[in-house]
């Protein structure tokens, strides 16, 4: 390593005392890769990477002429570092700026008027059937207050990803029903809802027939009747609040607004930084959320778009979050319904944050226990204290809000890492491996008759093997290593040992393969030249079959490597 820099300034010096005409050539050479380059679209900030890349390894073959193996390896290493970094899109972050903040810590909701404290009246709870649109009935959990004279308002609850029973929502439906409003929570409505497949479209519909069917109630107000959805409950219910015009008010609890491509890789970056991994890492995220097909196909519900609904409120919203809840964008989300509705002429908006609540309003990691402080205080008194406090000041308040980052969505994967072929690439190097592996054991079927088998020469054959196994041993530590953090993030916790540590185990081991593979390579070009002068006496190094094995062993060792490349385990160099 000494001798390098004396080398490379020698090399230099002699090219151009001796081959300057040699060197504009090349200088042509490269404006005209440039021009290609520019003309294929290829970005400037890509253009130097690659121009970059390939000037460092043609330094380093010309100063390693005695080290050929280790100038291979590094080359090597800059290709696929190269490959990995211009082959999908890369983490990319954009900064939110908005000026939607709190005026204030307190979340009490303001407005000149009188409303009952949470356990004013005491609650009944009865369960009854809902016929959806379909036809089939599902039970829900109707809470009434007791003592109240005249027909009340009423709230029907809309699930989010994480519950489906009639029997969610318990605190925040008793609370609500105990200031004097009747509450309706239906079971979710599942027929058009499955982890591939979700309409929201019909999923509001249904949710529709629980908003008739407590319109049809004696004892309610059939112009106050409106809708509080959690989460993913967002889509169903500003899509139902723009269908039908006598929804009275919408309540949107820790919800997403964006698509849910863009919140799904909001929340991944969040958690992973939360863990703490190398930045390298990340990548990986808008490589699988950016494929517009997702393998065994389906999920085309992350790019509902909402937009067009919200566009249609009318009434008034309320939105509430809380400031622990990573998974959401706690200030890109209000500022864009605002946005949103203000197209439609609304200003209604109301806005709070809850200080380190999580995606459940609730204090700590579980989504279990007591709503957090001020929580049921505050949506109990918006809805009851309609139509002065839709627009009560301040609109607006609770602890602050941080969002580093827009959830925007990630950059388009390319063809072949897209849908199935995703998966296909990586599959097809663990075939060649195994179809290597069967032409051998086929190949050892005349030692049972007692004649030669296949054979390759040593230690060719020992380190093909070796190289086999390496490379599986390579993706086994970094898909048990991706299965480690992500145990970690959705657990809340950190490991620098394990996120850090196991990211370096697992880039050795794919670098001592690449080692191995240029060793390998090289030995079997000095052995070929050896074994024409050997026992064959001029004829092939090589049979067809054990060939065979040699070239499907290094196929499927090569698109391992270029696949590992592409999810981020050799070192960017950009």
């Amino acid at each position: 390593m000494r001798a390098v820099p004396g080398r490379v300034a020698s090399l230099l010096a002699d090219i151009w005392r001796t081959e300057r005409h040699r060197l504009w050539i090349m200088a042509l050479g490269v404006v005209a890769v440039v021009v290609l380059l520019s003309v294929l679209g290829t970005g400037r900030l890509e253009i130097w990477e690659i121009l970059s890349t390939v000037a460092l390894g043609a330094l380093v073959l010309a100063v390693s002429r005695d080290h050929r193996t280790a100038g291979g390896v590094v080359v090597s290493l800059l290709v696929l570092s190269l490959v990995g970094t211009l082959a999908g899109p890369r983490w990319s972050p954009t900064p939110v700026h908005t000026d939607l903040a709190p005026t204030t810590t307190d979340t009490a909701i303001g407005g000149d008027v009188d409303t009952p404290a949470v356990g004013t009246y005491e609650v009944e709870m009865t369960t009854v059937e809902i016929t959806q649109a379909d036809g089939e009935t599902r039970p829900a959990v109707l809470r009434r207050p007791k003592g109240v004279a005249g027909a009340t308002r009423a709230v029907v609850f809309m699930h989010g990803a994480g519950t489906h029973t009639a029997w969610g929502f318990a605190e925040q439906a008793e609370s609500i029903a105990s200031t004097g409003v009747t509450t309706l929570v239906p079971s979710k409505p599942m027929d058009d809802y499955s982890t591939t497949s979700r309409d929201y479209v019909s999923m509001a519909a249904d949710y529709a027939k629980s908003v008739d069917w407590l319109r049809e109630q004696d004892y309610i107000d059939p112009d106050q009747v409106g809708v509080y959805a959690e989460s993913e409950g967002d889509f169903p219910g500003v899509v139902l609040a723009a269908q039908d015009q006598r929804i009275a008010f919408l309540v949107l609890a820790s919800a997403p607004v964006v698509l849910l491509r863009q919140q799904a890789s909001y929340a991944a970056v969040n958690y992973l930084e939360n863990v703490g991994v190398p930045s390298a890492l990340l990548s990986v995220i808008p490589r699988v959320l950016g494929s517009k097909e997702i393998p065994g196909g389906g999920f085309d519900y992350v790019d509902f778009d909402a937009r067009s609904y919200e566009e249609r409120i009318s009434v008034p919203i309320l939105m509430l979050y809380g400031t622990g809840d990573s998974s959401m964008p706690i200030v890109q989300g209000p500022e864009t319904v605002r946005d949103a509705i203000a197209a439609n002429g609304n200003t209604a908006l109301t806005v709070r944050y809850y200080n380190h609540a999580n995606h459940g309003l609730k204090l700590g990691n579980s989504t279990d226990g007591d709503l957090a402080p001020g929580v049921a205080r505050d949506l109990s008194r918006w809805i009851d204290g309609l139509p002065v406090t839709a627009t009560a000041k301040p609109q607006v308040a609770g602890a602050t809000p941080v969002q580093d980052f827009s959830a925007t969505t990630p950059g388009a994967t390319r063809w072949y890492a897209s849908g199935d072929l995703m998966v296909l690439a990586i599959l097809s190097g663990f075939l060649l491996l195994i179809a290597a592996g069967l032409v051998w054991l086929l190949g050892q079927a005349p030692r049972l008759i007692g004649r030669r088998g296949l054979h390759l020469p040593d230690p060719v054959g020992r380190w093909t093997g070796a190289l086999a196994l390496s490379v599986t041993a390579s993706w086994v530590l970094y898909l048990a290593y991706i299965v480690a953090v992500a145990r970690l993030a959705i657990s809340y916790e950190s490991n620098p040992w394990l996120s850090y540590g196991g990211w370096a185990v697992a880039q050795l081991a794919a670098l001592g393969t690449l080692v191995l593979l240029v060793k390998l390579v090289s030995r079997a070009w000095n052995v070929r030249g050896h074994e024409r002068h050997g026992r064959d006496e001029g004829g092939r190094w090589l049979t067809v079959p054990s060939g065979a094995v040699l070239a499907l062993a290094l196929a499927g060792t090569v698109v391992l490597l270029v696949d590992l490349s592409y999810w981020g385990l050799f070192p960017v160099l950009f």
